[in-house]
């Protein structure tokens, strides 16, 4: 049976919404979505399942990646702007020393295992490292991977944007 902890008294909101992304609203159409009309949440996505949730960000990356945002300063630098309150050089630098990939460094290949590795990096920035090694188990980030609907062998990475426009 598939995880869930869609508005139960969990410690963070990311998790209680099956997003620990913690994506933000949007008439984006993403598989295991709950819908407006009956989500609690009215500024985060909520998701019947965490696999769905974890979903979401790996096709995030994806998408980042395709448009050539397809290095971690990039992606972070879309993913959670300074302008949301976020200390993104941290963050930047936390994924980076998560994943062993420098900041600047360009992503020519995007492997499951790497998809996974920065998406753990990302939730680990927005729930916590203690609450998602808790909560998440890396076969929740597997689940997340498999339904993810791509073949990762057939997407042809641009080269990295000089700058974020």
């Amino acid at each position: 049976m598939a995880k869930s902890y869609l508005n139960q008294n969990v410690p963070t909101l990311g998790l209680k919404n099956n997003n620990p992304g913690n994506i933000r609203r949007s008439n984006q159409n993403w598989e295991g979505k709950v819908p407006f009309s009956l989500s609690r949440d009215l500024s985060f996505e909520q998701f019947y399942e965490l696999r769905y949730g974890l979903r979401a960000v790996m096709r995030i990356l994806v998408t980042y990646s395709k448009s050539g945002y397809s290095t971690i300063s990039l992606m972070i630098n879309r993913y959670a702007p300074s302008s949301d309150n976020n200390d993104t050089n941290a963050y930047i630098n936390y994924v980076a020393q998560k994943t062993g990939l420098k900041p600047d460094q360009a992503i020519t290949k995007l492997s499951g295992t790497l998809l996974i590795e920065l998406t753990k990096a990302i939730v680990k920035m927005e729930i916590g490292p203690a609450v998602a090694n808790q909560y998440i188990t890396d076969q929740d980030y597997r689940d997340g991977f498999n339904i993810i609907g791509l073949d990762l062998n057939s997407i042809v990475l641009p080269a990295p944007k000089k700058k974020l426009i």
